[in-house]
């Protein structure tokens, strides 16, 4: 019979009661945001592989370490496929796997129908502008070089997918000058948010625990907007009790009317972000395989060692048995007029169909939820589909490419607006690794926008037929045709193609380079 203490109030009030039942760190996040943390992590530990819950503990736990069922008198096999993984790192390199490009359009200042004419030639002002979003369009590449982004954002993708939102933050280093991007995971990340406004970042709170003489603090770095319209930055270490034990930077203001910090959400619902339902379906998929793969592995097991029977055999006689190759076994009857007899119990694997067509068919589940195709693009180079068969083979996952693009390309953009700000608040630093003039001469036009490619094969060489057949008919020009392949400087790329244009012209025609010289018309 259980019995129910009721605690006395006199003695201990609810606030101490929770002090002994909840650490001082987990009231302090707050119930929602310590169980969102909780579910990341445990994310995070089913995608390294520990896909086996603890009966005891019930944490994860990789298959080695399950300890044996209660009641069982063998080691059942433990055993982890972890599709799971493999389909996060192949969504993620179907986001980001592209060459992806930046684009910079320059305002038209010039009015359209006199730039449409063919003597045309731009104003002052239009090349002014011009050369501004040519040299914003380079130092954006330059940025996006120095923060290694391709290796980054491929793993930036898979921490979204995994925790339903990945972070980036914008600092700036005065020793050399430079500006980084650093990715956080969100099981880092404590954003607070207008109650009004989803979208607009109050505070962002970056927890970390470390140790330190083998006792475990928590780092905070807090970036909180105050009244007077600035951001600003703060960072403490804590002991367990959330006592301070060092002040890393005092709170400081950083001149900066915004947040330097981005959120790539995984939205599904309207005011829904960090989104998992996708995640939670794919463990529960991957659970099934799991258990499927172990309990063939056994049945694998018990088939090939088949259970020998002994019969009308004298009690004892299995306890001298040895199992082994060539092994021998002699028997005595001890009942009058019955033989003993030694028999192999074996089985006819007649699961065998029935568990290939179960397998497939939670496999092809797995793939239906993350609208993966059951073939890998890497599959398929070698050059026997055009662009519009391998569309239709991988319109699923094109389509939902497309749709996380929808968030990655706004909060990009927004990343490069807030890291041009940023510099341009610090270009009066002695440390400064950019041009000033550049970083100045951007203003207040941070318009940008991000030409995100699909990693399919041959899928270049399908863009640029396409787009020769518009600039043959005259539906595109040449620099719209190289925005669109995400060529980087455009009008580089273009005085380069009329340099060497130029140079074949000079050696095919020996007259190109004489102005107002006839040829000599004497033999010689």
């Amino acid at each position: 019979m259980a019995i129910r203490i009721q605690p006395d109030y006199n003695i201990m009030s609810p606030p101490e009661m929770d002090d002994l039942l909840f650490s001082p760190f987990q009231q302090a996040l707050g119930k929602q945001t310590w169980a969102r943390i909780q579910q990341q992590l445990r994310n995070y530990d089913y995608y390294d592989g520990k896909q086996h819950v603890d009966p005891e503990t019930g944490a994860l736990v990789p298959a080695k370490d399950l300890p044996r069922p209660f009641g069982m008198d063998y080691d059942p096999t433990r055993y982890t496929t972890n599709y799971f993984k493999s389909f996060i790192k192949r969504k993620a390199r179907w986001q980001m796997g592209g060459q992806h490009g930046i684009s910079v359009p320059p305002t038209q200042i010039d009015d359209v129908a006199e730039a449409a004419k063919p003597e045309y030639e731009p104003s002052t002002a239009q090349k002014s502008e011009n050369e501004r979003a040519e040299k914003y369009e380079r130092l954006l590449y330059d940025l996006w070089r120095e923060n290694k982004m391709r290796e980054r954002l491929l793993q930036a993708a898979r921490d979204r997918l995994i925790a339903g939102r990945v972070a980036c933050k914008i600092a700036f280093n005065p020793r050399n000058g430079k500006m980084r991007w650093i990715f956080e995971s969100d099981d880092k990340v404590v954003p607070v948010f207008s109650e009004d406004d989803f979208e607009d970042l109050l505070a962002v709170h970056f927890i970390k625990t470390k140790m330190v003489d083998e006792e475990p603090l928590i780092q905070k770095q807090s970036y909180t907007m105050e009244d007077d319209g600035f951001c600003y930055l703060e960072e403490k270490i804590y002991r367990q009790d959330l006592s301070v034990y060092k002040t890393v930077t005092k709170k400081e203001s950083l001149q900066l009317d915004f947040i330097p910090v981005v959120l790539f959400p995984v939205t599904d619902l309207t005011g829904e972000h960090g989104d998992v339902s996708e995640i939670e379906d794919m463990k529960s998929q991957t659970d099934v395989l799991n258990a499927m793969n172990e309990d063939a592995i056994d049945s694998l097991k018990f088939e090939m060692f088949s259970m020998t029977a002994l019969i009308n055999a004298a009690e004892g006689t299995s306890d001298g048995i040895k199992v082994a190759p060539g092994s021998i076994l002699e028997l005595r009857g001890t009942f009058d007029g019955a033989a003993p007899q030694v028999e192999k119990i074996e089985g006819g694997f007649r699961w065998k169909e029935a568990f290939k067509d179960q397998y497939s068919r939670v496999k092809g589940a797995l793939h239906e939820i993350t609208s993966l195709p059951q073939i890998v693009p890497q599959e398929l180079n070698f050059g026997g589909l055009n662009a519009d068969a391998l569309h239709v083979l991988f319109q699923d996952i094109i389509q939902e490419t497309e749709e996380h693009w929808l968030v990655w390309g706004p909060r990009l953009s927004e990343l490069h607006e807030k890291t041009i700000r940023y510099m341009q608040a610090r270009s009066a630093r002695p440390n400064f690794a950019y041009d000033r003039n550049v970083v100045k001469s951007i203003g207040t036009n941070y318009a940008n926008e991000m030409r995100f490619v699909l990693p399919l094969p041959d899928n270049r060489q399908e863009l640029v037929n396409l787009l020769t057949l518009e600039m043959d008919a005259e539906l595109e020009s040449q620099a719209g045709a190289m925005n669109r392949l995400g060529v980087e400087n455009v009008s580089a790329k273009k005085q380069e193609i009329a340099n060497e244009r130029a140079s074949r012209r000079e050696r095919i025609d020996p007259y190109a380079g004489l102005e107002g010289e006839e040829p000599s018309s004497e033999l010689t």
